[in-house]
């Protein structure tokens, strides 16, 4: 498992990964409720790909590094939720966060399958948590990446 942990570390040093949490809402009626979480990774082409088209080899590079992490950061216990891993997007975003850098996107939401009958609770907090530590170890940045971060992924905490 180590050797995993090791080409996923070195997946989200290539790619710049970083990571943002989005509520997941929905209309019961008349109320909005939040019903769960979308995990947005992001992550670049490698240094010396200048100007990377939609949908092209070098997205899908990225997209596929993406989903690599995608897979390893979800939670291993049974519970009620359901885990989405979104498709290949082939577009390409720019965030000032991120320095108008072209961004691949992939989409990990989190949510009850039962027709919204569920909101948000300790389940669904305590999954989004286990993936943003699985996230933080692996080095990746929360909202934009650093190489301070990076350097101290995997390393246990003073």
């Amino acid at each position: 498992m180590e050797t995993d942990l090791n080409h996923l570390r070195e997946l989200i040093n290539r790619h710049q990964v970083c990571w943002k949490v989005w509520p997941e809402f929905a209309m019961i009626g008349r109320d909005k409720r939040q019903i769960g979480y979308e995990v947005e990774l992001a992550g670049t082409p490698e240094p010396g790909v200048t100007h990377p088209e939609p949908g092209s080899e070098h997205c899908q590079h990225v997209f596929t590094a993406l989903r690599q992490i995608a897979e390893y950061i979800m939670p291993r216990e049974e519970r009620p939720l359901i885990y989405e891993i979104g498709p290949f997007g082939q577009s390409i975003h720019y965030w000032r966060l991120h320095s108008n850098r072209p961004d691949v996107l992939l989409s990990v939401k989190i949510f009850y399958g039962d027709g919204y009958e569920h909101t948000v609770d300790g389940c669904g907090d305590r999954c989004l948590r286990e993936i943003e530590v699985r996230l933080q170890d692996l080095g990746a940045g929360m909202l934009q990446w650093t190489e301070r971060q990076n350097e101290n992924a995997g390393r246990p905490a003073a």
